[in-house]
């Protein structure tokens, strides 16, 4: 075992180990345990023995104050409710803890060094992928690719509370400078973010506008069950997962593909720039090119643009920009 040194926090023998194996702390995180736990969250985790605990217990194990640890360590993702009504509590894990930290303790989380934080990453992405189905001909999660305004029309299906957090992938990935506070999420029971206090709670048309922003920024729209992400294609999770699985229109699902009017298209490269998938080329490559305006008729170039559709994920990003309207999706 490494030696575990931040803060004047200093964990050895018995203590130290029992900590780590319970609650499943990665290699890759050592170094990095003191900014991601107190000394009292430590102690506590390596104490208790219950699987299953309430106050009780945790006062009995020498807790002085059991409902404000309780509240803070819940919060905070150090322990997780097992039955709300009763009170009843079970340690969590690294892998829940190391979300929470991210997008709650954005500061703290970003003066651990960048190498830290990329395997932190690189871990956390292999121990997502690992959880999902590996049968190749089946989606493991009912993750689903919209363009803008399919997305916008599954907001006002909803009557449920909608809420907002950070996205855990750019928050964990960093790095891409695309916003962060963009992901929109209907899940508010025990142990979600929202439950332990760390959502915004919005409505339909502040959700709206989240994913207008989002559109405008180049995100890519899916949703599922439980809320609508709005992704990059470096950082997020699921597109990290679908390039390793080799799953595009299969998973995340895709029902269209883009369609290009050549007799539109002006030339000007701006689905080059929005596309994260690189379905888009000029002849000769997409060197030199030139900036274009909002506000500006584009001047057209005498360029040919290519489409490589099989890299197509149907999100309909460079339709939303194209300023010609020589794109359309079509379906898949």
């Amino acid at each position: 075992m490494k030696e575990l040194k931040h803060n004047k926090l200093e964990l050895q023998g018995n203590a130290h180990k029992v900590f780590i194996e319970k609650f499943q702390v990665p290699e890759a995180a050592y170094g990095v345990i003191g900014r991601l736990f107190t000394p009292e969250e430590i102690d506590f985790v390596s104490r208790i023995e219950a699987e299953r605990f309430q106050l009780e217990e945790m006062r009995a194990i020498g807790v002085a104050n059991p409902e404000q640890f309780a509240e803070s360590a819940y919060r905070r993702g150090v322990i997780s409710l097992a039955d709300e009504a009763a009170k009843v509590y079970r340690i969590s894990d690294f892998y829940s803890r190391l979300d929470i930290f991210s997008i709650s303790e954005v500061e703290s989380y970003h003066e651990i060094p960048e190498q830290e934080r990329l395997r932190l990453d690189e871990w956390y992405f292999e121990t997502y992928y690992q959880s999902l189905s590996q049968d190749p001909k089946q989606a493991p999660t009912e993750d689903e690719v919209l363009p803008l305004d399919e997305v916008i029309a599954f907001i006002d299906r909803q009557n449920r509370p909608v809420y907002l957090n950070l996205c855990d992938c750019r928050s964990l990935r960093g790095g891409c400078g695309q916003p962060v506070k963009t992901c929109i999420t209907y899940k508010d029971g025990i142990n979600s973010f929202a439950h332990r206090g760390l959502s915004e709670k919005i409505d339909k048309d502040q959700a709206k506008k989240v994913v207008m922003e989002a559109d405008k920024a180049g995100l890519v729209h899916t949703i599922n069950p439980n809320g609508i992400c709005n992704c990059c294609g470096d950082c997020c999770y699921l597109f990290r997962g679908q390039k390793k699985r080799n799953s595009i229109g299969l998973w995340p699902k895709s029902s269209y593909l883009i369609e290009l009017d050549h007799t539109k298209c002006i030339g000007c490269g701006k689905c080059i720039r929005r596309c994260s998938f690189s379905v888009f080329s000029f002849d000769g490559g997409a060197d030199n090119l030139e900036p274009i305006s909002e506000k500006t008729e584009p001047i057209k170039k005498q360029k040919t643009l290519r489409l490589d559709t099989s890299a197509c994920i149907g999100c309909g990003i460079c339709v939303t920009g194209c300023p010609a309207a020589a794109l359309t999706l079509k379906g898949r």
